[in-house]
């Protein structure tokens, strides 16, 4: 099997989660274990304002680091799963930017994620024109693809 479509296979899930999760902003406050609250200290150690929720079966955190909003997601076992921030057009790689703007030229960007998983950084974009909004996501050839 393609190793690139193995990769898309693991990333997949954890895109979903974020795609699903990523208009909300509150979330009732979720205990974690005490593995995966000690792997976040570890893994992110000045991060201040954090808050639990759980996302089918993993544990989101969503946090505060050097004044960036983050969010992570561990296993219950601890493992870091995928860490995600918003960004700004301005931090997009430039032929993912330039690609954007090729293929939905009507569209405006509401918008901009980055996803730091397992297989690599993918970016994902929320796009709308006066009819619809769509989401996208960034293939590792530099193409943006729609995300049903």
């Amino acid at each position: 099997m393609n190793s690139k479509f193995k990769s898309m296979k693991k990333i997949i899930p954890i895109a979903v989660i974020l795609i699903t999760f990523s208009t909300i902003n509150a979330f009732a406050q979720t205990k974690a274990p005490s593995a995966v609250v000690g792997s976040f200290e570890r893994t992110y150690a000045n991060a201040e304002r954090s808050t639990w929720t759980t996302v089918h079966d993993l544990y989101r955190v969503d946090f505060t680091l050097q004044d960036e909003s983050l969010t992570a997601f561990f296993n219950a076992d601890g493992d870091l799963i995928a860490a995600s921030r918003n960004i700004t057009p301005v931090l997009l790689p430039i032929f993912l930017k330039s690609s954007l703007k090729k293929q939905f030229s009507n569209y405006t960007v509401s918008s901009l994620f980055e996803v730091d998983g397992p297989d690599g950084i993918y970016y994902y974009a929320k796009v709308n024109d006066q009819k619809s909004q769509i989401m996208l996501q960034s293939t590792s050839s530099g193409d943006w693809v729609v995300k049903r």
